[in-house]
């Protein structure tokens, strides 16, 4: 089971108040598990509520998410019924886009989604939208931000002053030239695999909510 009070230390530690506040463990009917602190409880609850409703709706038409067996044997092939080859690839990233903030979900396993709430810059106005991303499907946003080509029509005279300029850029420089949520994106996938790797090697499977009483 997890340690509640651990995994909200731990998300607390790796959240950032200017880039992404909130870190959270959900379970797709709503349920949380552990967030970062400090936390405006009624707020998150009404997210987790809105990211639980977002969820449902797009795993519609899908492949459930199969539960995870670490013992199995390396190469071993899961059965695929008839029904499931009809459906879509299974969720594995919502991506929230909202005029406050964006919200990007994860799933960890059948049973638990890691959460992150981003803040945008103050002068960056955006409509509300959702983006689904199944397995094998390119990341949202793409690692290969327009932001750092030039976009007028002197492209071709510009193009190797920016290749030069990026050439000389930090890892940190291009990220932050390639967007907000770009970052943001990239700090979740970074949790998510260090998550995982620490599943598979304790062997831990989250119950579902009815098995939590």
């Amino acid at each position: 089971m997890i340690n509640i009070a651990k995994v909200s230390d731990w998300l607390t530690q790796n959240a950032n108040e200017q880039l992404y506040p909130r870190l959270f463990l959900m379970s797709p009917n709503g349920t949380l598990l552990a967030y970062s602190k400090p936390v405006d409880i009624k707020e998150l609850r009404d997210q987790a509520a809105l990211i639980s409703i977002a969820w449902k709706e797009h795993c519609q038409g899908r492949k459930a998410p199969p539960v995870p067996d670490h013992r199995k044997e390396q190469g071993r092939t899961e059965e695929i019924s008839a029904d499931s080859q009809s459906l879509k690839p299974v969720l594995r990233t919502l991506t929230i886009e909202s005029k406050d903030c964006n919200i990007i979900v994860r799933l960890l396993q059948p049973q638990l989604l890691l959460v992150l709430v981003g803040r945008i810059p103050p002068t960056k106005r955006q409509g509300f939208r959702i983006h689904a991303e199944a397995y094998g499907e390119p990341r949202y946003p793409s690692p290969d931000s327009s932001e750092l080509r030039p976009s007028s029509s002197s492209a071709n005279q510009a193009s190797h002053v920016a290749a030069d300029s990026a050439s000389t850029m930090s890892q940190r420089e291009k990220d932050i030239r390639q967007g907000v949520l770009h970052v943001q994106r990239k700090r979740l996938d970074a949790l998510a695999s260090y998550i995982l790797k620490d599943f598979e090697a304790t062997n831990f499977i989250m119950p579902a909510d009815s098995d939590l009483q």
